[in-house]
C-alpha cells in the first residue's frame, strides 16, 4: 500500500455511481455514468460541462507536448484503438489518489495492445516525472495547459473551488481542471465510449473511477 505525504485525504463522494477511490486501489467493479454504443442505441450523459463529443463522433484531432517535450497527435493512431484517459492533475497524492489510481489501472489496455494517452493541463516537465512515477512504458501523459483538448472531449470543473469547500485547501478558487473521464476510439476514429465522473446531481466529483471492463468490451479487446 502506497504511503502518501501531504494534505489529508478527501472526504468520500456523497451518492454518485460507484465507491470513492481516494485512498484506495481501484475496486473490481464500479458502476458509473457513462454513454456507450450498444445495438445501434446511444445513451448520453448530457451536462454541458462534459464537453462536447458524444458517442458515434469522429475523434477531433489534437496536438500536445508529453512528458520529455515528445509531440504527440491524434492522428500518429489512426487505424489504432486509442483509449484518452483524463485526469484533473499529476502529483495529488493522498488528495487524490485516484488519479495514480486511475492511470495504473489502465495498464491492463496497455498489456491488451491498446494505445492509452493520459491529459491533464500539468506541464511538460511534470508530465515527464508522472510518467516515471506510473512506470508504464507503454503510456504517455499529455500536458493540456489551455485545456481546450479537455473542453472538446470531457469538459472542465473548478477543482480548486471543490477542495476549497471541502476544508482540504484555502484560496484555490479559480484553478480548472479537467474532469476526470475517459474517451474510447476505435480503429476508425469514431468515439465508441464515454465517461466522465459525475455524482448523482449531475456534478463533477474525481472520486470515481471507469469501469475498463466496459472500456474493453467498447473496444471490442
Amino acid at each position: 500500500q502506497r504511503q502518501h505525504q501531504g494534505p489529508p485525504p478527501l472526504p468520500p463522494p456523497q451518492g454518485g455511481r460507484g465507491p470513492p477511490v481516494f485512498g484506495s486501489k481501484p475496486p473490481g467493479s464500479v458502476q458509473h455514468q457513462h454513454q456507450h454504443q450498444q445495438h445501434g442505441r446511444v445513451s448520453v450523459v448530457a451536462r454541458a460541462t462534459t464537453g462536447r463529443v458524444s458517442v458515434g463522433d469522429a475523434a477531433p484531432e489534437f496536438e500536445l507536448l508529453a512528458g520529455g517535450f515528445q509531440q504527440v497527435k491524434l492522428s500518429d493512431y489512426e487505424g489504432k484503438k486509442l483509449v484518452l484517459a483524463f485526469f484533473p492533475c499529476c502529483f495529488s497524492g493522498a488528495v487524490d489518489d485516484g488519479c495514480q489510481c486511475q492511470l495504473e489501472s489502465l495498464k491492463t489496455l496497455t498489456d491488451a495492445g491498446v494505445s492509452v494517452l493520459g491529459v491533464s493541463r500539468d506541464q511538460p516537465f511534470t508530465q515527464k516525472a508522472w510518467m516515471d512515477k506510473i512506470g508504464n512504458p507503454s503510456l504517455l501523459t499529455l500536458s493540456d495547459f489551455n485545456l481546450d483538448v479537455s473542453e472538446e472531449y470531457v469538459g472542465t470543473f473548478n477543482f480548486g473551488a471543490f477542495l476549497d469547500g471541502l476544508g482540504v485547501s484555502k484560496g484555490l478558487t479559480g484553478y480548472l481542471t479537467s474532469n476526470r473521464g475517459t474517451i474510447a476510439i476505435n480503429e476508425e476514429g469514431k468515439i465508441v465510449y464515454k465517461w466522465i465522473a459525475l455524482d448523482d446531481a449531475g456534478k463533477s466529483h474525481p472520486g470515481f473511477l471507469p469501469d475498463i471492463e466496459e472500456v474493453k468490451k467498447a473496444l471490442g479487446v
